[in-house]
């Protein structure tokens, strides 16, 4: 057992299923509202999500050492199914990659260039925590979008995450 390996693979996979539970919302909604400008930092819920999938594919480039250079300002995918798609193919190929490391790579230190052009270096846990803390920042405001368009703020709580994964009814 490797126990920061398991808990890293398993926010993975907590943030693929919040994504899930996340699309259902936006699945509701229309292209043009996706689209529109909600006053979110990428403006749109579309670039908000198409942030997320960007994000991830930075993020597995840097630690796999096959570095991207992002342009966060332009949107990657325009096609909603083509973005859900990607995204969730996205955290599967990252849960496969931290799956494969040994306990040992995640005592390192990771060093990367970031979207400032500037050097860095952090432990792996630190790096691993940002990302995937980060994507909680932009599905908030994703949440607060469909809520100011008349939907439901999903429930996508860590806590609902294990209890759907152990079939106990939610708080």
């Amino acid at each position: 057992m490797s126990a920061w390996r398991d808990y890293f693979v398993d926010l993975v996979r907590y943030h693929a299923w919040a994504d899930e539970v996340l699309f259902a919302e936006l699945d509701k909604l229309s292209d043009a509202q996706r689209k529109q400008d909600h006053g979110l930092f990428f403006r749109s819920i579309h670039h908000s999500v198409d942030h997320l999938l960007l994000v991830n594919r930075v993020w597995l480039g840097r630690l796999s050492g096959e570095p991207i250079v992002p342009d966060f300002k332009t949107i990657q995918v325009e096609d909603w199914q083509a973005l859900k798609q990607g995204l969730r193919d996205s955290l599967a190929a990252m849960a496969a990659w931290l799956g494969g490391q040994d306990e040992s790579w995640f005592g390192k230190d990771v060093s990367f260039t970031a979207s400032n052009g500037k050097l860095n270096t952090l432990p792996a846990t630190a790096v691993l925590t940002h990302m995937l803390t980060h994507f909680n920042h932009h599905r908030g405001q994703v949440s607060t979008a469909i809520t100011q368009l008349g939907g439901s703020a999903p429930e996508m709580d860590y806590l609902y995450y294990l209890r759907s994964q152990t079939a106990q009814t939610p708080i």
